[in-house]
């Protein structure tokens, strides 16, 4: 009579083993890495979808790596303003939403299409024609103007704010002010070759009407662009954790492999 023993505490013991250690290594990895796929596939939707006037939005799309002992990773956006209150806006961007005034301000400066005569609406407004260079040092408009109108005999009227030079507008000189429309929008406007009211090269233009909050579209839509890179990355990022935690376990038993 023939009998075979066969003896598996040694393969069972290593099996403990890769369940007790390498397995938990693994997944944290597989998850980290899945989160930094998602994370470039939104930074890639930010570059595509916006006019950013710096990497400050990409930057901040960030991650939360896994560890062995919590085993949960995140793609996050931490778009907020410290300084003023403002909440992350990319949120919005992705479910839409309203946007309204912060830090102690009353009111939202929407750009109108006077003002993509000279911003083109493919790259981000120049610093000297946002409203903040256009208003007086330190001037809020809700705070230092709202309370200063009243309608005139068709329900407009207009106060001098500021004063500035605009070297690319071919004009030294012009006037910024607040204004009602007829209809009873509260606009800045500009009027270029004069300083007064009446007179000038040409008429006042509206380049911001002055809103109290304003509804956010959906129009970057993280959530499903983060979904698709996890799907597609899915099984490579498993392998690639695999193979990264064994070799490098079996590097640090001192296995070596001759060619």
């Amino acid at each position: 009579m023939l009998t075979l023993i066969c003896d598996i505490s040694v393969p069972l013991a290593g099996v403990d083993k890769l369940l007790a250690d390498d397995l938990p290594f693994t997944i944290a990895r597989f998850l980290t890495m899945q989160a930094q796929s998602g994370q470039q596939a939104a930074r890639a939707g930010e570059k595509s979808v916006f006019k950013l006037r710096n990497d400050w939005t990409v930057r901040n799309t960030k991650i939360t790596p896994a560890k062995k002992d919590t085993q949960f990773s995140e793609v996050y956006t931490d778009t907020s303003n410290h300084k003023t209150g403002a909440p992350d806006y990319l949120p919005r961007q992705d479910q839409g939403g309203e946007k309204v005034p912060v830090a102690g301000h009353r009111f939202l400066a929407i750009p109108t299409r006077y003002l993509f005569k000279y911003a083109p609406q493919n790259r981000p407004i120049p610093d000297n024609l946002r409203p903040k260079a256009l208003l007086p040092t330190g001037a809020d408009i809700g705070q230092q103007f709202a309370g200063s109108f009243s309608a005139g005999a068709r329900g407009t009227v207009h106060r001098v704010i500021g004063k500035a030079t605009l070297r690319k507008l071919g004009s030294s000189d012009f006037v910024a002010f607040v204004q009602h429309t007829k209809s009873g929008t509260l606009c800045i406007f500009v009027r270029h070759g004069g300083m007064g009211y009446k007179g000038g090269s040409q008429d006042a233009e509206p380049w911001y009407t002055l809103v109290r909050e304003a509804h956010i579209k959906p129009r970057f839509p993280m959530e499903d662009l983060v979904q698709r890179a996890l799907d597609t990355n899915l099984d490579k990022n498993f392998d690639r954790a695999a193979a990264e935690v064994l070799v490098g376990n079996a590097l640090k038993s001192g296995f070596r492999v001759r060619f």
